[in-house]
């Protein structure tokens, strides 16, 4: 499982690259007023998804969902534990428990230990860790199937390039 460097979606440099700011100057100045231009950069952007969705993530190490109400054990944590985030931000973890995820095969995955991060956009599994507990994830022609023991659990389908 996993995939090759060169075909990596993050780039080489990702962790190399600082936060810069791009300088204009003025060139000339009319009645008191300068004309330069302006640039703005959004450094994150907070989009509202759907929380009952779930993505399967190669690389996520853990399992994570934003919806508490997802949960059908669940364990509050107030220790500090934080995730780090993709964008290289930080979450703090709320909780942690069991979700149950019914697939549209009518089969239901139990998915233990998530992780309660509210701020994460998107719900994900592990696809690591359901392979590390035996399952078998098969990507072909933009889906995904999913398979335990060679019994069909379930698939997924490839949305927005990812």
């Amino acid at each position: 499982m996993g995939h090759q460097s060169k075909d990596c979606r993050k780039p080489k440099n990702f962790q190399k690259k600082h936060a810069q700011a791009h300088i204009t100057e003025v060139d000339e100045v009319s009645d008191g007023v300068a004309d330069i231009d302006l640039y703005a950069v959004i450094l994150k952007c907070n989009m509202v998804g759907n929380f009952k969705e779930w993505w399967v993530d190669t690389s996520a190490t853990r399992h994570i969902c934003a919806n508490k109400n997802m949960f059908v054990s669940y364990v509050s944590i107030s220790n500090g534990e934080q995730l780090f985030m993709g964008d290289s931000f930080t979450s703090k973890v709320k909780g942690q428990g069991k979700v149950i995820l019914k697939m549209t095969s009518g089969k239901e995955l139990t998915l233990n230990n998530v992780l309660h991060v509210p701020d994460i956009r998107k719900n994900l599994v592990s696809g690591s860790l359901l392979s590390k507990n035996g399952f078998k994830l098969v990507f072909v022609s933009d889906k995904f199937v999913l398979s335990e023991n060679e019994m069909y659990i379930g698939k997924g389908y490839l949305r927005w390039s990812v």
